[in-house]
Parts: C-alpha cells; structure tokens; sequence
C-alpha cells in the first residue's frame, strides 16, 4: 500500500513535470529562436514508480552549425547584391552615364569641325566639354560615397560583433553557472543560439560546442573571438596605408591584428568583398578612362594651333600634375624609410592597367611588385636596370619594363604597366617597408578643364601643305606632327625652315626635300639625325610611308609623277581649317585604350559590373533558398508543433488524473485496512 501511494504519487508529480513543460512549448510557439523542450521519464528500478531524469532542449547541433554557416552565405550574398545594384544603377543610367555624356561632348565637336571660325559653336563645345568633366566627376563622387557607406558599416557592424560576443560570453558564463547548479539551462541556450546567429549574419564564424557547455568562436582565419568567459574585442581601423577605406581588427591579449584579408561571411564579409572585388575595380576603371581621354585629347590638341596662331594647350588637366602624381603613392605607416619624394607618373597610356598595386621591400634591396587585379607579382630586380651618373640622370633614363636604383640605395625608379613610379629617400629602404600605388583610382576625380575660351581650341593645323598646280600624279600629302618643340617651330607664326618636296623621276620615283628659306635659291634638306646631317636627296618613294623631318612627319599617298611637288609652311591665319578638328575627333574610335575606344571601356565596364551584379542576384536568390531549407528543416526539430503539443496535453492530463486516482485508491484501501482493525 505504501508503495502504491510512493507510485501514485511519483507519477502525479512526473506528469505535472510534463504538462509544465507542454504548457512551456506552448506559450512559446511564437518565440524567436525557442526550441521545443522534452520531458525524459525514467522508470525506478526495483523500487517501481517514475521519475523526471531531465528536461530535454530538442536540437541538432550539426543542423545548427549549417544554419550558422547558411546565414553568413546569404548575408554575404545580399549584402554584395544590394550594393552592387546601386553600382549598376550609377553606370549604366542614361542620366548618370559617361557613356551619354560622351556623345554629346563629340556632337558638340562636329559642329566645331563643320565650321571651325563660329565663336558660338566654339564655345558651346567648351560647355559640353566642362559637362563631360562633371559627368566623370559626379559618377566618381557617388563610387566615393559608397566607399563611405562601406566604411560606416564596418564601423557599426564591428561594434556589434562585439557587442554580440561579450553576451554570448556573458551566457557561457550563467550556463555554466546553473549547469553546476543542477538548473535547467534550455532556455540560456536558446538565448546564446540566437545571439550566434545574429553573430554569423554579421561575420562568418567557427562554433566549438566545448564539454564544459561553453561555446567557443573563432573569426577569420581562426582568431579567437569568444573563449569561455572571454571576449577579444573587434574594431575598425583608418586604412594603412589607404586611409579612405576602414579595415578590420582584433585585439587579442592587448595586441592588435588586422585581419581585413581574412574576413569572409556574413554582411562584413560581403562590404569587404563588394570593396575590394567591385567598387575599387569600377573607380579604377573609370579612372583609367578619363586619364586615357585627358591624355589623348591633349596630345592631340597641343599639336594643332587656335585663332591666335599659337600651338594649343592641354584641353583638359594635365595627367601628370605634380598634386595627381604625388597623391598616387602612399607609404605604409611603419615603414623604416624616411621619404622625401614619392610619385607616380603616367608613362604609357595604351599599357595602363585599372588596378592597384602593392610594393614589398625584402632584404637586400629585393623589391617585389604585387597587382591586386590578378596577383601577379614582378620583381623588379629582374627589369632591366639603368645607370647613371646622378641619381636624377638615372631616374630620367628609365623606361617601361627598366628600374634604376641608386648606388647607396636611397632612391628607386621604375616603370611597368605604362606607369613610372620614383621614390626617393634620406635613408634607404628596409625590410619590411610597404607602399600602396594606386595609379589610376583618383583619375576621374582629378578631370577638369583647363581651357575657357573657345579661341584657345587648337582646331587648324599647324602646317599648310599646298600641291603645286601643275602637278600630273595623284598623289596626296598630309602631315603629323612628331614634337612641337623642334627648331622647326621655334619662330612663333613661321615654320623654320619651310620645305618643297619634288619628285625627281619615275624610275624608280624618287624625291628630293628642299630648304626654301630663301625661294629663288632652294637648298637640299639635311635632316640633323643626332649622330649627323642626312641629306634628303634623291630618296626612293614608297606609297604612304612617313618621311621624318624635323619636329614633323610628312605622308604622300596615291601615286604622283616626276616633277610633282609640293610646299610646307606654316598654316598661318588657317582659321577656316579643321584638320586637328578632325584629328581630335577621330579620337572617338581610336583603339587608344589597349586596343579598345573610350566608349568600348566604359561599355565594358558597365558590362562587367552589370554582369556581376546579376551573378551576385542569381547567387543571393540560391543561397535563400538553401537557407530556408535548412531553417525549415530545424523548425522542425526544435520548432513547436499546436497538434503535436495538444495532443501530449490531452495524454499527460489524463495520466496526471490517472495518477491521482491511484493515489486517491491507495488511500481507500488504507482506510479500510484501519477500519477492519
């Protein structure tokens, strides 16, 4: 009897145990990151009866370590996506685009070619000219915010992933605590699981379950974040030794690691991965097109002359302004080497690459070049190198794929990639010193006019070239200018000396290059070649190929006839020519960028950018949908069921009243053993 009432009452105060725990799965059916809990009833052995051996939390920590990574996939994913739309936006908008500013800006110098003497059209070109300035600079001002959102979000989500570990700490902390206590502890790990999620929405995580009930979490390559009780705090860092873009870091035993290049996963992972894979490419690009452009379009207009009779000017900035070359190159901030000049200066526009580059000082003077766009890395030690007798004579005579390092070791020039970089220091280099080169990223930014008045555009040529009347043949002469600081040019208005080219006879077709400084007694020609006088006489003709004169090169196509000639001089008062006009605007379609137009690169850019924009959607999309999967898959597991709790209810309640009726039977039958006494 007295086991039946022991009986009775264990099961009683077993039941109630499960209905509590039913009604506790119920009434949070809607909690966030709940997991359903279950009751585990052991049957007493030899003694009959039950009892309560645990409340059971039901999970899966397999199923959650994949939910942990699934949710730092898309986060990483979406965050990329979102950002990279804006991008796509900025570029490819007909409001926005460079592209539809461009062709407005060779509209507007049609109308200067088709007549080249109208003030009006002059200054309208000039007009859409600064608009094409403001164009490239508005879309590198939007790039620059982004970079700024970017470097506001990392600031915030630092302090959150922080913040975040210091409570997952917190609740190691109270877990272990009531584990010692022998207290339940379901809902303090619900609480720690869903604060970890939290966490690897922010930043790809690596969860250890440790026997002692702790979880400890590691971050980029395995840094220490949470460890028991303690916590290593996250921060921003300004850039070293590009201050514009925040980076990542860790202290850990008061030291401070960066671990930018390390991060992967969640909405940090996807900033630093939309920066470094997007956003620097896209301002790179653009940079190195308005360079290209400045650069062209200068080139070519300084060779023409404007309606003062006066060779042009650059049109836009020079590329190699001092400030622009000076703000190329930065020095990492630990660097041993005190600098005293550091510049990068556009050598070779054709080669320019859209990118950013690393150089690395190893021992002994080892220097070694690494491109962030496909990592390659070049040592410049395997250049050819130059000599000479000053430090200045051998930075000047470096070239594209040579180097220069001074005897004491205080100054380095060398030239890749169409750039030339020269740094020059009071003490040498060290092991160790590091310096960013980024040689096109602020080129868009840096774009600006550099004429005003329409009657500065060089639109005529510099050089009137007239066929004599008489002339029988069909050939037809033009000239290119090679450098407009030739003897030839040095008398402003007059060309020095003016030149007739006759042709000789027709068998082979020769000509002869007259000096007809003085017309009624013509000299033969000596070109000064540097290494002596050439006499231009007699030379075979060949169809269209150049003949090289001082400061200019003269092309006679089709075929002319003995005693053709033609007459150079300068194209004095030519304000009713456009033959620069033309040149200028031939620029157009000309494969000025690596076999590509201004207008081809940007559209590949957009492309590009577009293209990924699209992959990172596709790829957003797919990893939801893998996270749904894996969500749905835990809810159910760990998530409530109403059907499945209602009905335990139903069995647990009529168990507790089955128990009570036991109990209440065990009490008739000692009633009536006492009554029988």
């Amino acid at each position: 009897m007295s086991n039946l009432l022991n009986i009775g009452v264990q099961a009683l105060q077993s039941n109630q145990s499960a209905l509590a725990t039913v009604g506790q799965n119920i009434s949070n059916v809607n909690t966030d990151g709940y997991s359903r809990q279950r009751v585990d009833l052991v049957s007493r052995v030899d003694q009959g009866g039950v009892y309560v051996i645990d409340v059971e939390r039901i999970a899966d920590q397999f199923m959650t370590q994949q939910l942990w990574t699934d949710l730092s996939a898309y986060n990483q994913s979406s965050t990329f996506a979102g950002l990279a739309e804006q991008l796509d936006n900025t570029l490819a908008s007909s409001t926005t685009s460079v592209s539809a500013s461009m062709d407005d800006y060779f509209s507007a110098l049609q109308n200067v070619v088709d007549d080249p003497v109208s003030i009006p059209n002059r200054e309208l070109f000039i007009a859409q000219a600064e608009s094409l300035v403001q164009r490239f600079n508005d879309v590198d001002a939007n790039i620059q915010r982004q970079n700024e959102t970017v470097n506001g979000m990392v600031d915030s989500l630092a302090g959150q992933v922080t913040s975040l570990a210091t409570n997952i700490a917190d609740l190691n902390g109270r877990i272990s605590l009531a584990s010692a206590s022998n207290n339940s502890v379901n809902e303090l790990q619900d609480q720690r699981d869903s604060l970890t999620n939290q966490l690897a929405e922010i930043v790809g995580v690596t969860v250890i379950d440790q026997s002692s009930g702790d979880y400890s979490i590691f971050i980029g390559n395995g840094q220490p974040l949470v460890i028991g009780q303690s916590v290593n705090q996250v921060v921003s860092l300004k850039g070293d030794p590009d201050a514009t873009q925040k980076e990542v870091g860790v202290v850990i035993a008061g030291n401070l690691t960066n671990i930018d290049d390390e991060i992967s996963g969640g909405k940090l992972g996807g900033l630093l991965q939309y920066r470094n894979e997007e956003l620097n490419d896209a301002r790179d690009e653009l940079g190195r097109i308005a360079i290209s452009f400045a650069d062209s379009m200068n080139a070519q207009h300084q060779v023409g002359i404007d309606l003062n009779n006066e060779f042009g000017g650059n049109l836009f900035k020079d590329v190699n302004d001092l400030s622009s070359q000076l703000e190329r190159i930065t020095a990492h901030s630990d660097n041993n080497a005190i600098v005293t000049t550091a510049r990068v200066e556009i050598d070779a526009v054709a080669e320019l690459q859209a990118t950013d580059y690393e150089l690395m000082v190893g021992s002994q003077n080892q220097f070694t070049l690494v491109r962030s766009s496909d990592g390659q890395r070049i040592n410049l030690n395997q250049l050819t190198q130059e000599t000479g007798a000053t430090t200045s004579d051998g930075i000047a005579a470096v070239d594209q794929g040579e180097y220069f390092l001074a005897t004491d070791g205080s100054s380095l020039s060398f030239a890749v990639d169409g750039i030339k970089v020269t740094i020059e220091t009071t003490n040498g280099f060290s092991k160790g010193d590091s310096f960013a080169i980024q040689p096109v990223r602020s080129g868009a930014d840096d774009l600006s006019l550099a004429i005003q008045d329409g009657r500065e555009l060089a639109l005529a040529s510099p050089l009137r070239v007239t066929a004599d009347t008489q002339n029988q043949g069909s050939g037809v002469a033009s000239t290119t200018i090679t450098d407009r600081s030739a003897d030839a040019f040095a008398t402003p208005g007059a060309l020095n000396p003016p030149l007739d080219i006759v042709f000789n006879n027709s068998d082979p077709l020769s000509y002869t290059v007259y000096d007809i400084s003085q017309p009624d007694n013509p000299q033969v020609f000596e070109l000064d070649t540097g290494s002596g006088s050439v006499a231009l006489e007699n030379q075979t003709y060949t169809p269209g190929s150049e003949i090289q004169v001082d400061g200019f090169a003269i092309t006679i196509n089709n075929q002319p006839m003995a005693g053709d000639r033609f007459r150079f001089e300068f194209n004095q008062d030519g304000v009713s020519d456009n033959s620069n006009a033309l040149a200028i605007s031939s620029l157009q379609i000309a494969d000025v960028m690596d076999g590509a137009s201004y207008q081809d690169a940007y559209g590949s850019l957009v492309e590009r950018i577009g293209t990924r924009t699209a992959n990172s959607q596709i790829t957003a999309t797919a990893n939801l949908s893998v996270l749904e999967t894996t969500e749905s898959a835990k809810a159910s597991l760990s998530g409530v069921n109403l059907d499945e709790e209602a009905a335990k209810l139903v069995q647990f309640q009529q168990a507790y009243q089955a128990s009570a009726q036991l109990i209440s039977v065990s009490q008739t039958i000692f009633d009536s053993l006492l009554s029988s006494i």
